[in-house]
């Protein structure tokens, strides 16, 4: 038995990952309709890709799920005509993948929804793919082709067909390609027909905006031009705004969506949605409930991700330490205790005594918790190369991360670590900022 049932919940309550694109992400969604109805706005009345911006874990992923879903949803219970349908998994990137990889895996997804999403597009009048020889195609070496006029794998009336090796490196790569376009083009003639929706997250994993930039402009005329495919760009840093501002992605990408933290007068509701939804019956005890998870939020500078994560972190030390099945009300005691015991100890193991560190760190902290390299001044130093070594002892600390900076030097790309700020509040004597 997991210690979620014994505490009365389905599944954990704090689970960190992105809520899905179902009417489950749909309970679990709040303090965003704003900026959902102006990416739901982008997706069905623009050719541009939108693309959002925001701090790590702030929930970004998160916001594309449930706006996918709502306007799969319209779709299906016959409210538009235009089949906004988002691709079941999200696409991440690394320094070492091509846009060449990238694409392969894009359209073998599209393939894949084409099965899946068959049947409610063909009832909305949409020119689809026969869905058997879809399957056939994507599990068999075999290309099925048609004679007498037709067309490939499905669309219209063939005379005859014919089965030809599908062993070549050319249609590996081009006739892949061409093959899945086609079934985009036929199935979504128009903007206005609909389209997949394909998530490129985590931009800043390319660590540079270069890198990202280089990425996007290889895509401009193959990925980001296919009719039938409108893309979501997400990133934190400056990264999307930065890599975007390429002459060459003029009119292909939108301004970035400024994603802020869910305000505080709703965190609370987060937190009281997920109990409530999780929960198997009323006698369901909260290790972490709503007021607890507010404090951990304001200690960790807003970041939903890591108040979600030590939410979990704290019910395992209640099981480790024997206090499953006590009241809620002790839990609340214990997990205040357990929040200074833990920033205590992570202050406490880190020794930065003798550098100018911590006057940088504190500097930092007032900054918001995040700056660029080209913030040096404002920090006290007179070059960028001067700041470097007292970022690197906090980095060494774990009390920061930095990506590589490039030749844009306003982007945030040093930030505090989870553990810095709980080094913050305890140096701070466990007081918050008003």
């Amino acid at each position: 038995m997991s210690i979620w049932t014994e505490m009365g919940f389905q599944e954990s309550p704090y689970a960190t990952r992105p809520v899905p694109a179902s009417a489950e992400g749909e309970a679990l969604f709040v303090g965003r309709e704003v900026v959902a109805k102006r990416l739901a706005n982008r997706l069905t009345s623009s050719d541009r890709h939108p693309t959002i911006e925001g701090e790590n874990g702030v929930g970004k992923t998160s916001l594309v799920s449930v706006v996918g879903y709502r306007l799969r949803r319209e779709y299906e219970e016959g409210e538009t005509g235009q089949a906004i349908i988002p691709l079941d998994e999200a696409f991440q990137l690394t320094p070492k993948e091509t846009a060449a990889s990238l694409e392969r895996r894009v359209l073998l997804a599209v393939a894949n929804a084409m099965i899946e999403h068959h049947g409610v597009l063909k009832r909305g009048g949409h020119n689809v793919p026969d869905v058997s020889n879809v399957k056939r195609w994507l599990n068999s070496p075999l290309l099925t082709g048609g004679g007498g006029g037709g067309s490939a794998l499905g669309f219209g009336a063939n005379a005859t067909r014919t089965v030809a090796a599908n062993t070549g490196a050319g249609f590996n790569e081009e006739g892949l390609k061409s093959t899945i376009t086609g079934w985009l083009s036929q199935c979504f003639p128009t903007s206005q027909s609909g389209a997949f929706v394909c998530v490129l997250d985590n931009l800043e994993l390319l660590e540079t905006s270069k890198d990202a930039r280089a990425l996007l402009e290889s895509m401009r005329d193959g990925m980001l031009s296919m009719r039938g495919l409108k893309w979501v760009l997400c990133g934190a840093r400056g990264i999307v705004r930065t890599s975007a501002s390429s002459p060459r992605l003029e009119g292909r990408l939108a301004e970035p969506l400024e994603l802020d933290p869910i305000a505080d007068d709703e965190i609370t509701q987060v937190i009281a949605r997920r109990l409530d939804y999780y929960q198997i019956n009323d006698s369901a005890v909260a290790p972490v409930g709503p007021e607890s998870f507010k404090l951990l939020y304001d200690i960790l500078n807003k970041n939903l991700r890591n108040a979600l994560k030590y939410s979990e972190d704290f019910a395992f030390w209640l099981d480790d330490e024997g206090h499953i099945g006590k009241r809620e009300d002790d839990f609340g005691a214990l997990f205040e205790e357990w929040v200074k015991r833990e920033a205590a100890k992570s202050a406490e193991q880190t020794d930065l005594s003798g550098t100018r560190a911590w006057e940088v760190f504190g500097s930092l902290v007032s900054y918001g918790g995040s700056c660029s390299p080209g913030d040096y001044f404002e920090f006290g130093f007179q070059t960028p190369q001067a700041m470097t070594p007292h970022i690197k002892t906090l980095e060494d600390a774990n009390l920061v991360q930095s990506s590589t900076s490039d030749e844009d030097r306003r982007r945030k790309t040093i930030t505090l670590t989870p553990r810095g700020w709980f080094v913050r509040y305890a140096r701070s004597g466990f007081v918050l900022p008003e």
